[in-house]
């Protein structure tokens, strides 16, 4: 068997050896298309894995809310002269950790909104924040604070949106316990900084608890028509508190942020299989939009060499099995001798697919360096193409892509390479295998 092996490799190096011209063609060939199938190959990982990157920056996530629309679940108040009580499922703890049992969600933030009153130790009127003074006569309007209660406020809106930013101290985290975030024209006001404490009384409570300040914001988008709205409503009297206060354990919305925008959609479908939650009393709300706006360029870029690839492979297939069916076609008189010595065409086909391996491991090798020049050229100009049309946090991810030759690429390329290799040496045989030795000698006579 290694005398049958070592003497067709020995026949396959002579033929090639022999045929200078021949395998100076087929070598140039397999250099092109090796080294273009690895640009495209490294290319498409490179744009693939900033892909992934930006989806995550982006992130995605779906709120649920109560569902206003279902009239049923709100009844008439009984504590009040006026409004309305809602009496259908509670958006509470419950709901969260039955959420968290879904795939690809990675964390979540609880939300409420309320308002409080804001004191000193000793209990005297914290000065709020106000633009005129047609509440001057309204003491609970000039004394009164929006309360936005988060399991983690950098995930609230004002900050994930850029509309206030900390500058002084850190965010509220889940863990913290009676911690407070306040503006910086409020803390300016009364002359706070992080680490004071300062007193809420909530509006359904007399007795007020002490919160320390652990961070300081401002505000970076201004508020619209900020002059005509009472104290509370004002971007500078916000306070941002823990949910360990919360009074009845209920939320006014869960917001649930996915591992992958790609698969939101998927994720809230897999999450409404769950019968522990009662869904025809929420509704569900998505943010994504970010994620559609801008990773659209790099994905497309990457389906554009997945095509590119496909036609290049298939199209150096046949290219390749032209150029050996007319090599193949030139040797019939060696392959009727073969065949009329007792040598298999499976001996035969081994021979001409050694022959044709022996120079495309030369080609391979060689495509490995060549393929980083041309790499450095083709993807700055399909990045160049990506970065003008996304958005700037896209357009930052794309510009700072590096398309790398690596050995797994190159790997994947040796292999594809030896299956085309193969397919043309099989296709190229085709019509002279047909043959019998017999029909192969009188054709050459």
């Amino acid at each position: 068997m290694g005398g049958h092996i070592m003497n067709t490799l020995s026949r396959a190096f002579l033929s090639v050896h022999r045929k200078k011209g021949k395998s100076i063609v087929l070598f140039m060939v397999l250099l092109v298309v090796s080294t273009f199938v690895l640009v495209g190959l490294s290319i498409k990982y490179s744009a693939d894995t900033a892909a992934q990157e930006l989806r995550h920056s982006l992130g995605g996530s779906f709120g649920l809310v109560v569902d206003k629309s279902k009239s049923e679940n709100f009844i008439a108040s009984e504590n009040q002269s006026s409004g309305v009580q809602y009496v259908g499922a509670p958006l509470d703890d419950s709901v969260i950790e039955e959420v968290l049992k879904t795939p690809n969600i990675e964390s979540y933030n609880a939300s409420q909104i309320g308002e409080a009153i804001l004191t000193n130790a000793n209990g005297e009127y914290l000065e709020l924040v106000k633009t005129n003074n047609q509440y001057d006569d309204d003491e609970t309007l000039l004394h009164t604070v929006t309360s936005e209660m988060n399991t983690d406020s950098e995930k609230s809106m004002f900050f994930s949106k850029g509309t206030f930013q900390i500058t002084e101290g850190r965010h509220i985290l889940p863990t913290d316990e009676n911690v407070v975030l306040i503006s910086k024209e409020l803390a300016g006001l009364n002359n706070l900084e992080v680490g004071d404490q300062i007193w809420l009384q909530s509006s359904q409570e007399k007795t007020s608890s002490p919160f320390s300040i652990v961070g300081i914001y401002e505000i970076k988008e201004p508020q619209l028509n900020a002059g005509l709205v009472p104290p509370p409503s004002l971007y500078q009297n916000r306070i941002f508190i823990d949910d360990s206060n919360g009074e009845s354990g209920e939320y006014q919305r869960l917001e649930f942020y996915v591992k992958d925008p790609a698969q939101l959609s998927n994720t809230i479908e897999s999450a409404k299989e769950n019968a522990n939650i009662a869904w025809d009393d929420f509704a569900v709300e998505t943010a994504d939009e970010e994620y559609q706006r801008t990773a659209a360029p790099l994905e497309n870029m990457s389906a554009l060499v997945s095509s590119l690839l496909t036609c290049l492979i298939i199209g150096s297939a046949l290219v390749l099995s032209l150029i050996l069916s007319l090599w193949i076609k030139g040797r019939i008189h060696e392959t009727g001798i073969l065949l009329a010595m007792g040598y298999r065409k499976t001996q035969i086909f081994l021979q001409h697919f050694a022959e044709v391996m022996m120079i495309a491991v030369l080609a391979f090798g060689i495509s490995f360096f060549a393929g980083q020049v041309v790499a450095d050229v083709t993807g700055d100009l399909l990045l160049q193409n990506v970065s003008a049309q996304t958005e700037t946090i896209a357009s930052d991810t794309a510009s700072s892509l590096e398309v790398e030759i690596t050995v797994r690429n190159f790997a994947a390329v040796c292999g594809i390479g030896t299956l085309v290799v193969a397919f043309s040496v099989g296709m190229s045989n085709i019509p002279v295998f047909r043959l019998q030795p017999k029909e192969i000698l009188s054709k050459m006579s």
